[in-house]
């Protein structure tokens, strides 16, 4: 998906939208916006993860934040 952009990606549990997301880039610091709707049945606090590569590093699954989800 394009950022920003009309299309979004989901799943059972959440949306994410290109309208409202944005991506942009800094020297070494990339900086990650999402349009995040959430399913109806997903209530409570969800704990999001993160993973970062390039050619010859990875930094596997990572716990980033907390969402209140209302």
């Amino acid at each position: 998906m394009v950022l920003p952009g009309s299309g979004s990606v989901s799943n059972s549990q959440c949306t994410i939208s290109g309208a409202g997301s944005s991506v942009s880039a800094s020297g070494n610091t990339l900086t990650l916006t999402l349009a995040i709707a959430f399913a109806p049945g997903f209530a409570g606090n969800r704990l999001f993860y993160l993973a970062a590569r390039n050619n010859t590093l990875n930094s596997n699954w990572q716990p980033v934040g907390m969402a209140i989800v209302p």
